[in-house]
């Protein structure tokens, strides 16, 4: 007889099985290939947010920068139809751009504040008189806040190395940790304020509402645009209330001569006051989606051709509502 193949019996295998080993192939094999696929679509949606945040974070910076050529032109048009020498608070700079509606995928919001209308902390640093030393001095006894203030400001902006009263200067921040000097020179931002020795942060925040930096030390008022306690520090004897009744005007008045004429107690303080306004802080922001981009502009505008620059660009400060009260550094 001829030989006979292997027979099922002698294998041991059965067809079932061989099948069965192959499926489980094909399952693992397809859970290899759903794995990667998964990674695949995950690491491209990834990428896809990535790029959709970037290019909504590049629209919201777009119309950040549109609301600050917007606010430039505005300044210069002003200057070239009504005449650089008179701002008051119903020219068209000093309406607020209401949170306005980008087509249904955002919101814009800005303002402008004319940094004429509160006191100036850099005003201290050429104050032979200390006029302003007295007005800041004022302002820290309304506030509340600690009596030291208006000397640690003052030796900070001040050129000389003489210490005021409760003061500082170059000996008491070298010890400091990290050491440094005192700035003997203008702020550049109320950040500085935090370098001061022996303040608090709730000090810092209440007097940084009521104050403005402007890069002058040797700024005056508009009485258009100040509010009521800028008003009232100008002099003590100037109340309250004879300040609060000004800032409830609504004013346009053309020139200093007729303000004092109308309101003879600021006659002693004259020659610090003013109808027109030199630098403006432009508070802007816009959100897309998920991205927001908050900016603020400092422009200074030339009195005598109307011209505007552009003098500080900070995207740091987060976006806060107007208020009549509001203040602000450059």
């Amino acid at each position: 007889m001829g030989k006979r193949g292997p027979s099922l019996q002698s294998t041991g295998r059965h067809p079932s099985d061989e099948r069965g080993v192959a499926l489980i192939t094909v399952l693992l094999i397809t859970a290899i290939l759903v794995g990667l696929t998964t990674q695949i679509l995950s690491s491209h949606n990834l990428v896809i947010n990535q790029h959709q945040n970037t290019f909504e974070h590049a629209q919201a910076l777009e119309y950040a920068l549109g609301a600050e050529e917007l606010v430039r032109q505005t300044l210069y048009d002003d200057a070239v139809n009504s005449g650089p020498n008179v701002d008051h608070l119903e020219e068209a700079w000093a309406q607020p751009v209401l949170p306005l509606d980008l087509g249904g995928v955002g919101v814009m919001q800005a303002y402008v504040i004319d940094l004429h209308r509160c006191f100036n902390l850099n005003n201290l640093a050429d104050d032979a008189a200390n006029p302003n030393f007295e007005r800041l001095q004022r302002l820290t006894e309304r506030l509340n806040i600690s009596p030291n203030f208006a000397d640690l400001i003052k030796d900070w902006v001040d050129a000389d190395q003489s210490v005021s009263g409760l003061g500082a200067e170059d000996s008491a921040y070298q010890i400091k940790r990290p050491p440094h000097l005192a700035a003997n020179q203008i702020m550049r931002d109320l950040s500085e304020l935090n370098m001061l020795v022996d303040v608090n942060g709730q000090d810092i925040q209440t007097l940084s509402a009521q104050v403005c930096l402007v890069p002058d030390s040797q700024s005056k008022i508009n009485v258009n645009t100040a509010d009521a306690i800028t008003l009232s520090l100008l002099d003590p004897a100037i109340s309250v209330a004879d300040a609060e009744a000004v800032a409830q005007q609504s004013r346009n008045y053309q020139n200093v001569t007729d303000f004092v004429s109308a309101n003879p107690a600021f006659l002693s303080v004259q020659s610090e006051l003013s109808v027109t306004s030199e630098y403006f802080l432009m508070r802007a922001q816009a959100q897309l989606s998920q991205s927001r981009v908050s900016l603020t502009s400092l422009f200074r505008r030339d009195s005598s051709n109307g011209q505007v620059r552009l003098l500080q660009r900070d995207f740091g400060k987060p976006f806060r509502a107007n208020t009549d009260s509001d203040s602000d550094s450059i």
